[in-house]
C-alpha cells in the first residue's frame, strides 16, 4: 500500500494504522497474533483482558416494570398544582388562578382518557381528578341497561331517542361516540372493576361519522355539497347543529366532554390602577400615626401636619376643619358621623362638631402622643406612647373612667368590636391583648408576633374572628378566634404590615405594606391566598380606610398622596317580605 495515498495520510491519529512508527514497530502493549494477517488486526483490534479484581460495568439498564407502572399510576393520580414559589411576589393573581384552573382541567381530562375507571384514588386522601369527572352530570340519558349474555360483564346502553340537541340536519337522532360498556352511574366506580393495567378508550371509526351525514342521492362519489336533503317540519337551531356535529365527532369520553362543556369559573376583575389620586402635602410618614378615616356620612377626614381637612365625596368639596400648634397624630369618626375625635402629639384629645366646625370638648389624661383611637357608641378609647389605654365616656365630665397598663411599650393599635363588646389592642412590645368590655384585665394575650402590631381588624361576618399584622421583623398576617383562643391561619406577607381593614361586602382582607414593597394586598379569607396586589405608592402605605358603602379603599403614604381603589361591589339588596305578619309566619315555619 503506497504511502502517498491521501486517505492514509488523512487518517486520524486514533486509527490503528497510525500506531506504527518509521521502524515498523507497533506502538502499544497489545501483542500481535499473526503479522501476515494485518488487515484483520486493523479492522478488529484486540480487547484488553480484564483483571479478576476489576468491576465489570453493564451498559444496559433493565427496569423493574411493575414498580415503574405503580409509581406512574400513583404520580398520575395526584392532582397537579400550579402554584408560584412566592404568591406575594406575583402581580397578577387572577391570571395565576386561571392558569391553575386550566391545568387542573387538562390534568383531569387527560387522566380520565388514559386510565378511566382504572385510575385509583390518590394516596393523599384529597379529591382526585377522576372524582371531579365523576361529580359532573353525564350528557347521555339512559333508559335501560341489559346484559348481553350471562358469561360476559359487558352491558349494552340504549340511548333515548328524545335527546336534546343530538339531532342531525334532518332531525334524526345521532348516535353518540361509543361509551365504555358500563352504566353511567358506575362509570368510575373503582370497587366494581379490578385495578390493574391502564385502560384506553376505544377508537372512534370514521365510518360511524360518515353514516350520520350520508347524502340522499344514489351516487356517493365526490363532494356532497349539492346533494338534496329532505326538508323537516322544524328548522334546527344553530346551537343544535353545532352540538350534534361536536357530539358526533368528539373522540373523548362523555364525562370528559361534559367537563369541557361545563361553564367556566368566572373570575372577578380588579382594577390595578386607582381611579382617583389626591395630593396630601405634609402627610406624616410615621408608622405610629393614624391620619385618615372615612365617616358613615361619606366624609373623608385627613390630618396634614398641623391642619385637618374634610373631603365630601358626594360633591368633591374640601373643608378646612381646624388647626393646632402641635401636631395631629390620630383621628377617628364617631359611628353616627357627626363628631370627629383627634389626638395630638402633646397627649391632648379634642372632639369636633363637624356641622358647627367647632371643638366642643378637650380631654386630657395622656402624657405623650395619642397614637390610636376607637369608638364604641359613647365610649372613646385611646392608646398612647405612655403605654396606657384610657376609656372615656363622653357623656360624663370626667376625662376618663378606666385605664389599662397591660403593654410595656407604646400602644399603636386599638380596635373595638361593637357587636360583641370586645376590644383588641396591639403594642410596640409585639403583644396583642383582647378585653371584654372596659375590663382592665385582658382575657387573652397573643405573643406570637415578633414586631410591633399596629394592624388590627375584626371580621364583620363571623363572630370572634380577629386579624393582626406584624411589623418589619415579623411581616406576618395572623387570624385568631378569640372565642376558642386558637390561631386559625398564618401567612407571610413578605413586607411590613402597616394597616389592615376587613371588607364589609365580601369575606376578604386588605393590608397595606411598608418596608419594602409599598403596596396593597387583597387576601381571601380563610385561605389567606393573595387575590390582587396593588402598586402605585413609592413610600410606606401607613394609612388605610374604607368607604361607607364598603366599595372603595383609600390609602395614604409618605409620598404625600391619597389613592382611591375600587375593590368591591355594592352588596345586593335583600328581598324584603311583603308583609311583616307573613314574614314572621314564614320565619316561625
Amino acid at each position: 500500500m503506497s504511502s502517498s495515498n491521501p486517505f492514509m495520510n488523512n487518517t486520524p491519529n486514533t486509527s490503528p494504522l497510525k500506531n506504527y512508527d518509521g521502524s515498523n514497530k507497533r506502538i502499544g502493549k497489545r501483542p500481535l497474533l499473526n503479522a501476515s494477517n494485518s488487515s484483520s488486526q486493523l479492522t478488529s483490534p484486540f480487547r484488553r483482558q480484564r483483571n479478576s479484581g476489576s468491576v465489570i460495568y453493564n451498559d444496559r439498564f433493565i427496569p423493574t416494570r411493575t414498580e415503574i407502572d405503580l409509581n406512574t399510576i400513583v404520580s398520575l393520580s395526584n392532582t397537579v398544582k400550579i402554584i408560584p414559589d412566592d404568591p406575594s411576589n406575583s402581580e397578577d393573581q387572577v391570571e395565576i388562578q386561571k392558569k391553575r384552573l386550566a391545568h387542573e382541567t387538562f390534568d383531569a381530562v387527560l387522566k380520565n382518557e388514559l386510565f378511566g375507571e382504572k385510575l385509583s384514588r390518590d394516596i393523599t386522601g384529597t379529591e382526585s381528578s377522576i372524582d371531579k369527572i365523576k361529580n359532573t352530570k353525564p350528557t347521555l340519558s339512559h333508559s335501560r341497561y341489559k346484559k348481553e349474555n350471562s358469561s360476559s360483564d359487558e352491558i349494552e346502553t340504549d340511548v333515548d331517542e328524545d335527546q336534546d340537541g343530538n339531532l342531525d340536519l334532518n332531525g334524526n337522532p345521532i348516535d353518540l361516540p361509543h361509551v365504555p360498556n358500563t352504566p353511567p352511574d358506575s362509570l368510575h366506580r373503582s370497587d366494581s372493576l379490578p385495578t390493574g393495567s391502564p385502560v384506553t378508550p376505544r377508537r372512534l371509526f370514521a365510518k360511524q361519522i360518515d353514516e350520520h351525514y350520508k347524502p340522499t342521492s344514489n351516487s356517493v362519489r365526490g363532494a356532497s355539497l349539492l346533494t338534496y336533503r329532505e326538508r323537516t317540519s322544524t328548522r334546527p337551531s344553530t346551537t343544535s347543529i353545532l352540538q350534534s356535529q361536536f357530539y358526533s365527532s368528539s373522540p373523548v369520553r362523555p364525562d370528559s366532554r361534559q367537563l369541557l362543556l361545563s361553564p367556566a369559573k368566572k373570575f372577578r376583575q380588579i382594577a390595578k390602577v386607582p381611579y382617583r389620586v389626591l395630593d396630601a402635602p405634609s402627610l406624616a410618614d410615621d408608622f405610629y400615626y393614624d391620619l385618615i378615616d372615612w365617616s358613615s356620612t361619606d366624609m373623608l377626614a385627613v390630618a396634614l401636619g398641623k391642619s385637618i381637612f374634610l373631603t365630601d365625596n358626594s360633591n368633591g368639596d374640601v373643608i378646612h376643619l381646624c388647626d393646632t400648634k402641635d401636631e395631629y397624630t390620630s383621628l377617628s369618626w364617631v359611628g353616627a358621623g357627626s363628631h370627629l375625635a383627634v389626638g395630638q402629639g402633646n397627649g391632648l384629645m379634642e372632639i369636633y362638631d363637624v356641622v358647627k366646625k367647632k371643638c366642643i370638648r378637650t380631654l386630657s389624661g395622656h402624657t405623650d402622643r395619642v397614637s390610636c383611637l376607637s369608638w364604641n357608641n359613647n365610649i372613646l378609647s385611646s392608646g398612647s406612647r405612655d403605654r396606657r389605654i384610657l376609656h372615656r365616656d363622653v357623656r360624663i365630665a370626667d376625662p376618663f373612667f378606666a385605664q389599662i397598663e397591660t403593654h410595656t411599650q407604646e400602644v399603636c393599635g386599638l380596635k373595638w368590636n361593637v357587636e360583641e363588646n370586645k376590644l383588641a389592642s396591639g403594642g410596640n412590645d409585639n403583644i396583642v391583648c383582647v378585653y371584654d368590655g372596659t375590663s382592665v384585665t385582658p382575657t387573652l394575650t397573643f405573643r406570637e408576633h415578633t414586631a410591633a402590631v399596629k394592624a388590627i381588624g375584626w371580621s364583620p361576618h363571623k363572630r370572634g374572628i380577629l386579624a393582626t399584622g406584624g411589623g418589619t421583623a415579623d411581616r406576618r398576617l395572623k387570624i385568631w378566634n378569640v372565642n376558642t383562643a386558637m390561631k386559625l391561619n398564618d401567612a407571610d406577607t413578605g413586607s411590613q404590615v402597616c394597616n389592615l381593614i376587613w371588607s364589609k361586602n365580601t369575606d376578604e382582607i386588605v393590608t397595606s405594606h411598608g418596608y419594602s414593597k409599598y403596596n396593597l394586598t387583597l387576601w381571601n379569607y380563610p385561605t389567606l391566598e393573595p387575590i390582587a396586589i396593588l402598586k402605585g405608592h413609592s413610600f410606606r402605605v401607613l394609612h388605610l380606610t374604607l368607604s361607607a358603602d364598603g366599595t372603595t379603599v383609600v390609602s395614604g403614604a409618605g409620598d404625600e398622596t391619597l389613592r382611591y381603589w375600587k375593590l368591591f361591589e355594592k352588596p345586593k339588596p335583600k328581598a324584603q317580605p311583603e308583609s311583616l305578619i307573613f314574614g314572621a309566619f314564614n320565619q316561625i315555619r
